[in-house]
């Protein structure tokens, strides 16, 4: 997933900041295991000695090693949450911009095979579960398999093999148990959610023409059979799991006293003690294996997602996308060598065009003259020609079946801009007339932008590219959706921008652009 050479600088850096974090992470479990039996043999000998008459026992060494098991948990607790995190943001990081890496190569090469918004959306969750996968699975199976051995090894050292065998008998089993019932929890549920996803989107999509058919009750009845199944998934999991951790509690509890009584056979009481204390500590660990198989599960389906669902990258060639030429100089940008594609109402032939810098350049054309196409290869030619200018991106381009995430407008925005305030946001939302419609910055947008109308999407959409500040901005069907008054406001913000070369699709040239000296047209019919 990480898109850079195996053993490359980064890469090397960050295998050794995962590395040092699950080191951490174990010393600190260690020290919190060692705290555990430490403390109960120190009590416990302690309680001893104040029942003798005449002891000599020294409370100084044991009470110092209780201090240090405690500054050096805390502290590698501390120390395994910082690095670990770090090593996980990287990992997510990585799978994020491999992800809209393989996204763009892809948009680039086909025009009949594109990633979606609501594909990058899922791949996006995908990527994160891929990249935390380090937290929530590796760090605690690493942890519990450590905490094991160690304890293991010390009631070994207290005592004798006999303790320490049946110690990892009855780990190997509630192990064993845990991970066994993470995976089989899954699946079922697994396939109710995905279910009742497919059944939610064709619902959705399919609401308005079936409820003037006079069928919502059906689909309403569909979706009440998919969330019965899911609620059933559910149960039948919460079941399964209540009855393994009720058996491996029974497991954990006789594993303890077995342990602690073998142990203890001819030691003294603050060896019993130990003896215990480090077996219930060695078996508590081991039912994080639980956890850790289900994380696991989960991030390795996110992998297998993101490798199978994404569109392999492609080489640009002839047939996916026009050859086009494509240049740039300090008064605009002009291109030539397209060539339409034949149709009934003309003959193929090649066309090119120019744009002066604060100018607008419309290509008009009936529905299916190729002027969507003409820009999206426009788009990819300039985007091979031209290179960013500081903050400035060379190219943005606004298509005409855009995405937003799920999230609010400013978190769609700052997409474009991380820097972008809410403040900031809000007032360009306003020049866009969107106040009008009570949005801000903090508006939640929903699944795909489904919160909002069509106008309004198309106003957020070029908003968003707006605070890019590009030199050239690309824009398909521009007023779709917006009343006439809106449509004359936004095409006069696109008209007066005078550091950007803005292009334009339009069935016609618009009535507000037709008298501007500075609007050039490109026909295609």
């Amino acid at each position: 997933m990480s898109g850079t050479p195996f053993g490359s600088g980064p890469e090397r850096r960050a295998r050794a900041l995962a590395g040092a974090g699950l080191g951490l992470a174990v010393l600190a479990e260690l020290s919190s295991a060692g705290l555990l039996g430490l403390s109960g043999w120190f009590v416990s000998a302690c309680a001893v000695a104040g029942a003798a008459t005449f002891s000599s026992f020294s409370f100084i060494v044991p009470s110092g090693g209780v201090r240090a098991l405690a500054l050096a948990r805390i502290a590698g607790n501390y120390s395994t949450r910082l690095t670990l995190h770090a090593a996980a943001l990287r990992r997510v990081a990585t799978a994020r911009a491999d992800l809209f890496r393989r996204a763009a190569t892809s948009a680039q090469g086909s025009l009949d095979h594109v990633w979606s918004g609501d594909l990058l959306d899922r791949s996006m969750a995908d990527a994160d579960e891929a990249g935390t996968a380090l937290i929530r699975s590796t760090a605690p199976a690493v942890v519990a398999a450590a905490s094991a051995a160690m304890g293991v090894l010390a009631v070994a050292l207290a005592t004798s093999l006999v303790p320490a065998a049946v110690l990892v008998a009855g780990v190997a089993i509630v192990a064993l148990m845990a991970y066994r019932t993470s995976g089989a929890a899954q699946v079922a549920e697994q396939h109710a959610r995905m279910a009742l996803r497919a059944e939610t989107v064709t619902v959705t999509d399919a609401w308005a023409e079936m409820a003037s058919l006079g069928a919502a009750g059906q689909l309403a009845a569909r979706m009440t059979v998919r969330f019965s199944q899911l609620d059933a998934a559910r149960d039948a999991v919460s079941r399964r799991r209540l009855r393994t951790a009720l058996v491996a509690g029974l497991a954990g509890v006789a594993t303890v006293a077995a342990a602690a009584i073998i142990g203890g056979i001819g030691a003294d009481p603050a060896t019993f003690v130990f003896v215990a204390l480090m077996a219930v500590g060695v078996v508590a660990q081991a039912e994080q294996w639980a956890g850790a198989a289900e994380a696991r599960s989960a991030a390795a389906a996110a992998r297998r997602r993101l490798l199978g669902s994404a569109p392999p990258p492609h080489a640009l060639d002839e047939a996916s996308v026009p050859p086009m030429r494509s240049w740039a100089a300090e008064r605009g940008i002009g291109f030539g060598g397209y060539r339409l594609p034949p149709a009934l109402w003309r003959p193929g032939r090649v066309i090119g065009g120019r744009a002066i810098r604060g100018g607008v350049l419309v290509v008009t054309g009936r529905s299916g003259s190729g002027k969507s196409t003409l820009l999206r290869a426009l788009a990819t030619s300039l985007h091979q020609s031209l290179e960013a200018d500081g903050d400035r991106p060379a190219v943005t381009a606004v298509a005409a079946d855009d995405y937003l995430f799920t999230g609010t407008l400013g978190s769609n925005w700052r997409l474009a801009d991380p820097a972008l305030t809410d403040e900031y946001v809000d007032e360009r939302l306003a020049a866009l007339r969107l106040d009008r419609s009570g949005l801000t910055a903090r508006t939640p947008v929903g699944p795909g932008g489904r919160e909002l109308s069509g106008g309004e999407l198309r106003r957020v959409y070029l908003g968003r590219a707006l605070a890019t500040r590009p030199h050239v901005l690309i824009v398909d069907e521009p007023v779709t959706g917006l009343d006439d008054d809106t449509a004359r406001h936004v095409l006069g913000i696109l008209a007066n921008l005078p550091d950007t070369v803005v292009v334009i699709a339009a069935h016609e040239v618009p009535e507000t652009l037709r008298s501007l000296d500075h609007v050039s047209t490109l026909p295609l019919d």
